[in-house]
């Protein structure tokens, strides 16, 4: 008999046991930049910064040095842990429609 039972989630992130070098998940641009997003085309590799914003650190993609935005993920604490060790790391807009952008974010 089949069936499905739900569940999976897809992707490729497994918690904070995933080894920094080996990190990659699926992200949405959170708090997008219309002005920036707007430039952003499908395939284009963005970095990702930890920045100080006042008192608040805060993982950024950026886009020719203004911020696109942030990460909408689980998988965003542990990609501060491991930016905070040195790993430096990479989005690749896989789509985007309208403000929405969806990225691939792996080690750089």
């Amino acid at each position: 008999m089949s069936g499905s039972g739900g569940g999976g989630g897809g992707g490729f992130f497994d918690g904070n046991s995933t080894p920094c070098e080996r990190l990659i998940f699926d992200a949405q641009l959170s708090s997008p930049k219309e002005a920036v997003v707007a430039l952003l085309q499908e395939q284009d590799i963005l970095p990702i910064e930890m920045l100080s914003i006042g008192t608040t650190s805060v993982v950024a993609v950026l886009y020719k040095d203004q911020i696109a935005g942030g990460i909408a993920s689980p998988a965003v604490q542990r990609l501060r842990q491991c930016m905070t060790e040195g790993y430096k790391f990479k989005a690749l807009v896989i789509s985007k429609n309208d403000g929405q952008v969806r990225l691939r974010v792996s080690g750089a």
